[in-house]
């Protein structure tokens, strides 16, 4: 099993993982979409601007980047 923590942002299953960065302080990538069967979607990772002092920051700031990401693609083909 990978790092990543499901979360369910405007009916869409988002996977975020909360690393730390290379210098300092904690970096978040996050997936989104897919049901399990739907690989192509889920191999997207995305990185969200960091880092950030806190894993709670790094996180909260992959939920917004998430769900930027859902508001401007719309939901992941199932």
């Amino acid at each position: 099993m990978d790092g990543f923590v499901t979360h369910r942002i405007e009916g869409v299953d988002v996977d975020i993982e909360v690393v730390p960065a290379a210098a300092q302080g904690f970096a978040a990538r996050f997936r989104v979409g897919g049901n399990g069967t739907d690989e192509a979607e889920r191999h997207v990772v995305h990185v969200t601007q960091g880092p950030f002092a806190t894993e709670a920051e790094a996180e909260e700031a992959a939920k917004s980047a998430a769900l930027g990401w859902i508001l401007s693609h719309g939901e992941p083909r199932h």
